[in-house]
């Protein structure tokens, strides 16, 4: 019995246990634990530092942004580049005012199409199985971007890029497919050691048609980013180097009809034109052959070796400048020789001598003679002298009086100065002078030829006096000539009529049979009549014209020396 009341003891005390602890509070202290023994010293562990916060993703920059797939066959593996055009104020005002007016066909149908590109970015392109992606890349605002790519095969991918009006920010895609370059494969035929190296100028054949012609001239731009030596034979006329034994590839080229190719020798000697035909997206082959495109030869160089002298002397004109052909300068030595090489040995050369002019004296010759070096069939070295004419100078004498009373007398362009030689026909002719010089007794006039002269001094065209003559030698002593102004002559008027009614507003126009005189012209009054004014005993030329009426010409002067009037009747 006593074993039984224990156990039933028991049990009561563990559950009095149990319920005190799930009643006793969460915050009450636990009861601390004996001390230990001593342990052995155990190293805590290294903490882990935490791992470094990640920075957000940068958002886009705000802006427009340019997304550009160029569709191919192959992975694409080339240069790209972005155009940003601009169009003009003075174009758009032209293309609004134009279209405001409907006015049929003036200028293109978009205001696009006026951009022109003022800045080229280079931009990547990611390479895909069928060509590659061409940004997004940020741009800056514009009304049109213009886009070329290219791959070392030629191929190459151009097209323009108008965003929506009104349109700064979000991304701008377009798909531009391949195209396949147009152009030419040279090679040389028949050529042998001797001939030396060739080279190759090319010509556009360009289309009749200004919209077809418009169109192949869209590629010029794909061409300077491509092959910039072709685009500058196509726009400067450079002459490309074409090796012997190898073939030349003239691609891309603009698609015209047609593109003309000269054979260029190493002697500077150029072929006929050859011209190939042209299709666009093809490469075609031709075959230069030398023999039958140079059937003289291609030409040897000549070397020249030579001296300049001003006529009289044993040098040259101080300050002489030696050019060449194409205006390339020679260097002289001190007493005028020079050295040139590589001329043509087929055709002449022309050289110029410039001679500068003094502020303060006369010149020795005049500012530029021109010399032609031919040379014999076979001559591989030739020697010249060229001797610069020298001025020789005819002056009229004129005091202080005379001038005064040409300046008094006269309005610009007048006076005016005319040379004038003896013939052996008996009569007075134009004589070129190269300078007029004003000096302080009267004006000298240069004369490149031994000869009789005189000067022809002009207040207007009505009104010219002649000076007396001299004979200038070849000592080039100077030839002095005077002049006066004397009361020959009549004063002398214009009367045109319709019948006995008179012509009012009618112009007239009179000239001189000398030349070099500008012409002077007048209206009718209500009278009909136009005053000429005092008109000397030289050949007088007029000209009349009125609305309604035929115009009517003639030679008037033997009228007014014998009159004083012309009567003109339309």
């Amino acid at each position: 019995m006593k074993h039984r009341a224990w156990g039933v003891g028991g049990a009561a005390l563990v559950l009095a246990a149990l319920a005190m602890w799930w009643l006793w509070p969460a915050d009450v202290a636990a009861p601390v634990a004996p001390p230990r023994a001593p342990a052995e010293r155990v190293e805590a562990a290294t903490p882990v530092n935490p791992p470094p916060p990640v920075a957000p993703e940068p958002s886009p920059p705000e802006g427009l942004r340019l997304r550009v797939v160029l569709q191919g066959d192959v992975p694409f593996q080339g240069e790209a580049r972005v155009g940003v055009a601009s169009i003009s104020d003075a174009d758009r005002h032209m293309w609004e005012v134009s279209k405001r007016e409907g006015r049929a066909g003036a200028g293109p149908g978009r205001l696009e199409d006026l951009a022109n590109v003022s800045e080229w970015r280079p931009v990547e392109v990611t390479p895909s199985a069928t060509g590659g992606t061409l940004g997004p890349v940020l741009v800056p605002l514009a009304p049109l971007y213009r886009v070329v790519a290219w791959a070392a095969d030629g191929t190459f991918w151009l097209g323009d890029v108008v965003p929506e009006e009104r349109v700064t920010t979000g991304i701008v895609e377009v798909v531009l497919s391949a195209r396949a370059p147009t152009g030419v494969r040279v090679r040389l035929a028949g050529v042998r050691l001797e001939h030396g190296p060739f080279s190759l100028r090319v010509v556009r054949g360009v289309s009749r048609d200004a919209r077809d012609a418009e169109r192949a001239s869209e590629l010029l731009p794909v061409i300077r980013h491509v092959a910039p030596d072709i685009a500058s034979a196509l726009s400067d006329g450079v002459a490309l180097p074409l090796l012997v034994g190898k073939s030349l590839e003239l691609l891309p080229l603009p698609t015209d009809p047609s593109v003309r190719l000269v054979l260029r020798s190493a002697a500077g000697r150029e072929s006929r034109w050859v011209e190939v035909p042209l299709r666009e997206g093809r490469l075609e082959s031709v075959v230069l052959d030398v023999g039958s495109l140079f059937p003289e030869g291609v030409g040897d160089t000549v070397t020249l070796r030579g001296k300049v002298e001003l006529e009289g002397t044993f040098r040259p004109p101080e300050g002489a400048r030696l050019l060449g052909p194409e205006d390339v300068e020679i260097p002289l030595a001190p007493d005028g020789r020079f050295v040139v090489s590589g001329l043509p040995s087929w055709e002449p050369s022309r050289f110029r001598v410039e001679v500068a002019s003094p502020v303060s004296r006369r010149p020795v010759a005049a500012t530029e003679q021109s010399f032609d070096f031919r040379p014999e069939p076979g001559v591989s070295d030739a020697e010249v002298t060229w001797r610069v004419k020298a001025y020789r100078w005819l002056v009229l004498r004129m005091d202080a009086a005379m001038r005064a009373q040409i300046e008094a007398r006269t309005q610009k362009p007048y006076p005016v100065f005319i040379l004038q030689r003896w013939r052996h026909e008996k009569q007075w002719e134009l004589a070129s002078a190269g300078a007029y010089i004003q000096e302080e007794d009267g004006m000298a006039v240069s004369i490149l030829e031994p000869g009789r002269y005189r000067v022809l001094v002009s207040f207007s065209v009505l009104e010219v006096y002649s000076s007396t003559a001299a004979d200038v030698g070849e000592d080039r002593v100077d030839g002095t000539v005077t002049f006066r102004v004397d009361v020959e002559g009549n004063d002398c008027e214009v009367l045109v009529t319709d019948g006995r009614k008179p012509v009012f507003g009618a112009r007239v126009t009179a000239s001189s049979d000398v030349g070099s005189l500008p012409p002077t012209w007048g209206l009718t009054d209500a009278q009909g009549r136009w005053r000429l004014g005092r008109v000397r005993p030289f050949g007088l030329h007029l000209e009349v014209e009125a609305e309604g009426y035929a115009p009517w010409t003639g030679e008037v002067a033997e009228a007014c020396r014998r009159g004083g009037e012309v009567r003109v009747q339309l």
